[in-house]
């Protein structure tokens, strides 16, 4: 969604610089049309607490956007462009095991005189079982001397293709992960995100009028060897055709603002200023709700700059100049807030037509609450599994959130979920060996480097298109967890507790962390050792030195979309309660051992009973 157009050349431009309510969350829709029918509506699975949307306004609304010229000419152009991609990809779907043999054969002769393809041989693999016998399963770790040495000395460790631009995203350690792109990947990003806008396209009036979009900054900052870093979105959303960057309410040069107050506050400024958004596009809706949570807590203050057009005095001069003063809009929206004490969604942009965001895993939670805030019937359009790694897979279906891999870009292996948190020799799957309901860890081997790579995400198959599964996203695996995008690591929690327990001079008997989705943070139980008195200072000192090891909760924290870590005391016993109860689950007490960080609503226990007050 960050790009719609065509723009070749980043590569070499950036070289010259010095410098998931859960899978079933629907709203009621829009059917395709069929030739010569009426437009119809359908009316999908809701999950629990979620209300329906309006058919008559819908209907009304849908009738109105079939005929907005803005829209037709937007389809009319990405269909020409990318209609062909389209058409390919489902020619593939129908034979998916010969087209992901094809795509992993191209991968492995373009990289075959590089240092990784000499070390394991990649001119004398034939076919995936080759593959699977002649390259272990990798994590960055593994692959991070590598790709730092292709950096810095310019051999081909890893691609032939050198990296133009790196992904930066957080890891197992403190150090981040740092992504390679190449200036073809680069394409290949694009043409993905084009693929999905063509796609996005066909639900009637969604690009009728602006598009509010969310992405990460385009260049953070740059490698030892000069190279660039940041997030490759941001980037193509920066160098996207002056023509085609006038319908986007935000402009580009905002993610460099570094104070993230003053960023949000830019942001809501934007976001208050224009109504004619049909489309809202980011990877977490949370972003929404931190938004009007500002829009609401400092209207006054966003009114007058909505009015008057100044931005706050650190804002870049480029992003002031963007925005225009719109007073008859500020008293507009004033009379509103004057009327009902607040502003929602529907209030600032009456014409949003859809929402295209993550629906899975923790991100459902958001959902729920900022669909009553939304105007009625706006689409909820799941944006697909998207990650620094690899973009898994590309929403062809919005009607019914169905996302397929992009099978002519990536070879995809999966591991069976149980097997593999079994710890037990798991035979790794092809994609077309999938089956319908179960889930999977995705293992994947990209153009840009990175070998039989574990993503550490769980997936299941939510249908099929002709003959390959659809997937959507479950949530991160095995100790990771993600309320907000921060894929906080059980590695970083072991540190950053150790730490301010060495910090305090406090014992721990038993301690574990739960991330809350519904509450957007994390609380630390912890049973001290003895008789020791609680430590205030324990939970400050802990939430400091995750933000330290972890650059993406760091962020998450001071943008205010996750809160501060908690701290529950437990009483003596606790741990052994947990203990006990996990036997009980079926775990050997000879062969115990827990994860440090769960999701709550996975836990299974129920620390409450062992609270000790401070």
């Amino acid at each position: 969604m960050a790009s719609l157009g065509i723009r070749r050349g980043v590569g070499h431009q950036l070289r010259q610089q010095p410098d998931h309510l859960g899978p079933g969350l629907r709203h009621a829709i829009p059917a395709p049309r069929p030739r010569g029918r009426a437009l119809g509506t359908r009316q999908p699975r809701l999950p629990l607490g979620i209300p329906r949307a309006d058919d008559h306004a819908i209907r009304a609304r849908s009738r109105q956007a079939l005929m907005s010229p803005r829209h037709l000419i937007a389809k009319a152009g990405l269909a020409a462009m990318h209609g062909h991609r389209f058409r390919r990809l489902h020619a593939e779907a129908k034979s998916p095991a010969p087209a992901q043999q094809r795509v992993l054969s191209e991968i492995l002769a373009a990289n075959a005189d590089t240092a990784f393809g000499k070390r394991h041989g990649f001119d004398s693999i034939r076919n995936a079982a080759d593959y699977r016998r002649a390259v272990p399963v990798q994590s960055y770790e593994d692959l991070r001397d590598d790709i730092e040495a292709q950096e810095a000395s310019g051999e081909s460790r890893l691609t032939r293709e050198q990296p133009v631009y790196y992904n930066r995203t957080s890891g197992t350690v403190a150090a981040p992960k740092n992504i390679p792109v190449t200036e073809s990947g680069l394409k290949r990003i694009r043409g993905n995100q084009q693929l999905a806008a063509y796609s996005f396209s066909r639900w009637p009036g969604l690009f009728g009028g602006k598009m509010f979009a969310v992405t990460g900054a385009a260049v953070e900052g740059h490698m030892p060897g000069g190279t660039p870093f940041g997030s490759a979105s941001g980037l193509l959303y920066q160098n996207q055709p002056k023509l085609l960057r006038a319908r986007y309410v935000l402009p580009a040069e905002l993610t460099a603002i570094e104070d993230y107050e003053d960023r949000y506050l830019s942001m809501a400024a934007f976001g208050l200023s224009e109504s004619r958004v049909t489309v809202a596009a980011m990877p977490n809706s949370s972003t929404l709700l931190r938004l009007l949570d500002i829009v609401n807590r400092r209207a006054d203050e966003l009114l007058c700059t909505v009015a008057d057009g100044m931005l706050p005095s650190g804002v870049p001069p480029e992003v002031g100049a963007a925005l225009k003063p719109r007073p008859r809009r500020a008293v507009e929206l004033g009379r509103i807030w004057d009327a009902h004490g607040k502003l929602s969604y529907a209030d600032i942009w009456p014409g949003l037509t859809g929402l295209v965001t993550w629906t899975g895993g923790s991100c459902g939670v958001a959902i729920r609450n900022l669909v009553p805030t939304l105007t009625t019937g706006c689409a909820i359009i799941e944006l697909g599994y998207v990650a620094s790694e690899v973009h898994g897979t590309v929403n062809v279906d919005p009607w019914r959130n169905l996302c397929l891999p992009p099978l002519d870009h990536t070879f995809f292996e999966f591991a069976p979920r149980a097997d593999w948190e079994a710890d037990t020799d798991t035979e790794l799957l092809n994609l077309a060996d999938l089956e319908h309901g179960k889930d999977y860890y995705v293992i994947v081997t990209t153009a840009d480097g990175l070998y039989r790579y574990d993503m550490n995400d769980i997936v299941r198959v939510s249908g099929r298109i002709h003959d390959t599964p659809t997937l959507e996203f479950l949530q991160k695996g095995k100790g990771v967890t993600s309320i907000t995008g921060e894929k906080l690591h059980e590695v970083q929690v072991l540190n950053a507790v150790g730490e301010a327990l060495g910090k305090t001079n406090v014992e721990a008997e038993f301690f574990i962390v739960l991330a809350n989705p519904a509450t957007a943070s994390y609380t630390l139980y912890l049973e001290p050792r003895g008789d020791m008195a609680p430590v205030p200072r324990l939970a400050p000192l802990v939430d400091a030195a995750l933000r330290t090891g972890n650059i993406e909760y760091d962020g998450k924290r001071a943008s205010g979309r996750l809160g501060e870590l908690r701290m529950r005391w437990l009483t003596p016993g606790a741990g052994d309660a947990f203990r006990e109860h996990r036997v009980a689950g079926g775990q050997r007490d000879t062969q115990f051992k827990y994860l440090h960080l769960q999701l709550a609503e996975e836990c299974g226990f129920d620390f409450e009973p062992f609270h000790r007050p401070e």
